[in-house]
């Protein structure tokens, strides 16, 4: 008779065997050992938290197979092993010489770069964009009085800032009304560290000290290819949100500005990363983070990450997100142009 483990070890995805009685590993195949990143005789005797953050709907699975002797599916599940990267994976629980069996079908790493809004909030974009054009003006002028009256230097670098970002801003709400659901389309080459840059300026200049920020970014990186105002508004909404989520009770905030260049074949060899400690995305709200309305924040209204996702897809990107309580990461992963091969 052929055993269990002579036919899973041959096979492509993770199976993991575990003792019903306390909850524990009892065998694994050879993807099971690549996927956790061990060996059996390392990880045999784990529980479900040894092995996975945030496990609580793998356990649920493991429980009801196992009190009702039926096997389950889970779809759609957000997973992250220890060490590991965070996947999001279809499981099959089963029943075999009175052990639990979970088989993992992953589906890699959680990507959402698809165009969200219909006519009806670019309608509403449009109309946004008029109402906001109104003030811009005043305000701008008010801060070329301003200029008269300070006399430091770091006053002036503030209004230089303050007058940079209401021509940025002016500049993406006359876009939005002549667009609609057009891509952006103000294509040049782009320094993406000036760009990090410029929004840690301006994100840094309104938040608490105790905030640290820490740059470190790939000096190999090319230039590339992107409409500068909108990428930019993208990943200021990125930080902003990273900032937002380092609660009071978040023990030394800081935000990571990270770039790389990514080697994989994947064609999108660009990567940014904003990083965060605070207290990480719910389960159950992160499937659906990029889609419009959906937020975990108090008074939030949903829209921010669906306007990155749509400006990250414009650019022929994806982004990606993974989280677990002390690590946010949202990732850009962006194109090589064939003429863009300056390095910043």
């Amino acid at each position: 008779m052929i055993e269990l483990g002579q036919i899973a070890d041959d096979l492509p995805i993770p199976v993991l065997m575990f003792d019903p009685s306390n909850e524990t590993l009892d065998w694994l195949n050879l993807s099971g050992q690549f996927w956790l990143g061990s060996s059996l005789k390392s990880l045999a005797g784990k529980s479900m938290g040894e092995l996975f953050h945030e496990h609580g709907e793998l356990v649920a699975i493991f429980e009801k197979t196992r009190n009702n002797m039926s096997p389950l599916q889970g779809k759609n599940l957000i997973l992250k092993p220890k060490s590991r990267e965070e996947v999001r994976c279809q499981v099959s629980s089963f029943i075999h010489n009175e052990k639990v069996g979970l088989c993992f079908l992953l589906q890699g790493r959680q990507k959402l770069s698809e165009n969200v809004f219909g006519d009806g909030a670019s309608a509403l974009g449009r109309l946004l964009a008029h109402e906001i054009k109104n003030p811009l003006a005043g305000i701008r002028g008010a801060a070329q009085l301003l200029r008269d009256d300070v006399n430091s230097d770091e006053a002036r670098s503030l209004l230089e800032l303050i007058e940079s970002e209401i021509g940025r801003i002016k500049r993406l709400a006359e876009r939005m009304e002549r667009l609609g659901d057009a891509p952006p389309s103000e294509f040049s080459k782009i320094n993406i560290h000036e760009t990090l840059r410029h929004v840690r300026k301006v994100v840094q200049s309104g938040i608490s000290p105790e905030v640290d920020f820490v740059e470190n970014y790939d000096p190999s990186l090319p230039l590339a290819l992107a409409d500068e105002d909108s990428l930019t508004q993208a990943i200021l909404n990125l930080v902003k949100n990273a900032v937002e989520a380092l609660g009071e009770g978040t023990e030394k905030p800081q935000v990571r500005l990270e770039t790389s260049f990514r080697t994989n074949g994947s064609g999108l060899p660009i990567e940014i990363r904003i990083i965060d400690n605070g207290s990480g995305i719910p389960l159950h709200v992160r499937d659906k983070i990029f889609q419009p309305f959906i937020t975990h924040k108090p008074n939030g209204q949903g829209l921010g990450l669906a306007l990155v996702s749509k400006v990250v897809a414009a650019h022929k990107g994806v982004i990606e997100v993974q989280s677990r309580p002390g690590e946010t990461i949202f990732s850009i992963l962006l194109p090589v142009k064939k003429d863009v091969t300056d390095e910043v």
